[in-house]
């Protein structure tokens, strides 16, 4: 897969939300990112108020998410609020990936999450997905 030109570069961060203990996820999309041309600033675990501060600090244009707890609706929830609460959610595309049962995926895009990406999403969507968001972050 071709790298980006560094005046394209895309900043994602990556964080599972809470007291995660799978990781293995989010490293190994955090490393296809990477091969990809991505510049990740990994978070590891973090509080939704961490998620977004760091989101704001490193002025990324995705915040990827990682959730294998089954606490992805509440801290979901406190994420996207904060965002809003911060005026992020027009800046930034919040994705989320993970243990994501069907039904629950349209919940969290109604909470603001721009693509929902469940066991199984393939390298292509997901790197896809995060250009196309940080295409769409570039003329705003």
């Amino acid at each position: 897969m071709s790298t980006l030109p560094q005046e394209e570069r895309i900043k994602v961060l990556m964080c599972c939300l809470g007291p995660e203990t799978h990781n293995r996820g989010i490293i190994t999309v955090s490393s296809m990112l990477r091969e990809a041309g991505v510049e990740v600033v990994y978070l590891g675990n973090a509080s939704p108020e961490e998620a977004v501060r760091a989101a704001m600090e490193e002025d990324v244009q995705v915040v990827g998410v990682s959730s294998l707890s089954g606490a992805h609706l509440c801290l979901g929830k406190a994420l996207m609020d904060l965002a809003r609460k911060h005026g992020m959610e027009r800046q930034v595309t919040f994705l989320m990936g993970g243990v994501i049962p069907p039904k629950d995926i349209p919940v969290l895009k109604e909470m603001g999450f721009g693509e929902i990406y469940p066991s199984g999403s393939t390298r292509e969507e997901i790197v896809g997905c995060i250009r196309k968001a940080a295409q769409c972050q570039c003329e705003q």
